[in-house]
C-alpha cells in the first residue's frame, strides 16, 4: 500500500479523538443505544486506521531494504531510497505530536469526569427470582444496586428499606442493564482506555458509556413503571 495512506489514516484518528469529546458528548440522551453504537463505531474505525498506518510504515521497511539491496551504496538510487524511507516515520512522528497537543487542549473539558467503582463482589446471598433473573443480596450498609455475571445485586439495606413498588423499579432498571449488555460495553470501553490512557477521548468514551448505559436502562424500566416512581426510587440510591 502507498505511504500516502498513512496521513489519511492518521488524520482520521485525529478527527475521531478530537470530534468525539467535542461533538458526541451529551448528544444522545434521547437515543442512548444509538449513542453507544456511534461511540464504539468511531473508536473501532480509529483503531483500524491506527493499525493500517503502522502496518504501512512497517511494510515500507521491507520495501526500503529490498531497494537498498538492489542499489550500490552511495548511488543516487540508494540515497533517494534512504531519504524516502524516513517519510512514513516522520509522518507518524508529526501525527503523534499532533495527537498529544490535541489531548492537552481537550484535557480541561473532562477534568471533573465522574468515576464509578462500587466494588460489589463480596458476601453475596441468593434472595429471589424476578422475571427469570436471579437477585442476590449483599451485606452493605448503603443503598446500592448493580448487575454482575448475569445476576442482579442489591444491598441488604436497600432490600429492607424499599417498598415493593420501589424494589420493582430497581429490578426493572437492572434488567435493562442486563438486556443491554452494559457491563460488557463498560469493560470494552475500559479496555480502550487502558490502550490509550493519554487520550482524553478514551476517557470521554468511558464516561459516556456509563452515562448512556444508565439512560438506556431507565428507558427499559419506564416500559414497566412510571417516571415518577423511577425518579423517586433513584434518588434514594448511591448507585443504580
Amino acid at each position: 500500500m502507498s505511504p500516502l495512506l498513512i496521513p489519511i489514516a492518521v488524520e482520521w484518528v485525529i478527527l475521531v479523538t478530537t470530534a468525539a469529546p467535542l461533538l458526541l458528548v451529551g448528544r444522545f440522551d434521547r437515543h442512548p443505544r444509538l449513542g453507544l453504537t456511534i461511540w464504539f463505531a468511531a473508536f473501532l474505525s480509529s483503531g483500524f486506521a491506527t493499525i493500517l498506518a503502522i502496518g504501512i510504515a512497517i511494510a515500507s521497511i521491507f520495501e526500503t531494504y529490498l531497494q537498498l539491496a538492489s542499489n550500490p551504496v552511495g548511488s543516487s538510487g540508494w540515497l533517494a531510497t534512504v531519504a524516502v524511507s524516513f517519510a512514513p516515520w516522520l509522518i507518524l512522528a508529526i501525527s503523534g505530536i499532533a495527537l498529544a497537543l490535541t489531548n492537552q487542549r481537550l484535557e480541561p473539558i473532562l477534568a471533573n469526569a465522574r468515576e464509578v467503582s462500587p466494588h460489589l463482589e463480596a458476601a453475596l446471598r441468593p434472595w429471589m427470582m424476578f422475571h427469570g433473573h436471579q437477585v442476590m443480596r449483599i451485606e452493605l450498609p448503603i443503598m446500592v444496586a448493580a448487575v454482575s455475571r448475569g445476576k442482579i445485586l442489591i444491598s441488604t439495606t436497600a432490600a429492607r428499606t424499599l417498598r415493593e413498588s420501589e424494589l420493582h423499579a430497581v429490578l426493572w432498571h437492572e434488567i435493562g442493564h442486563l438486556r443491554g449488555r452494559h457491563n460488557q460495553l463498560k469493560q470494552l470501553a475500559g479496555f480502550v482506555r487502558s490502550l490509550s490512557p493519554w487520550l482524553v477521548a478514551s476517557q470521554a468514551l468511558v464516561n459516556e458509556v456509563h452515562r448512556l448505559a444508565e439512560l438506556d436502562a431507565d428507558r427499559f424500566a419506564l416500559r414497566k413503571i412510571g417516571p415518577e416512581l423511577l425518579s423517586a426510587t433513584r434518588s434514594k440510591f448511591i448507585s443504580l
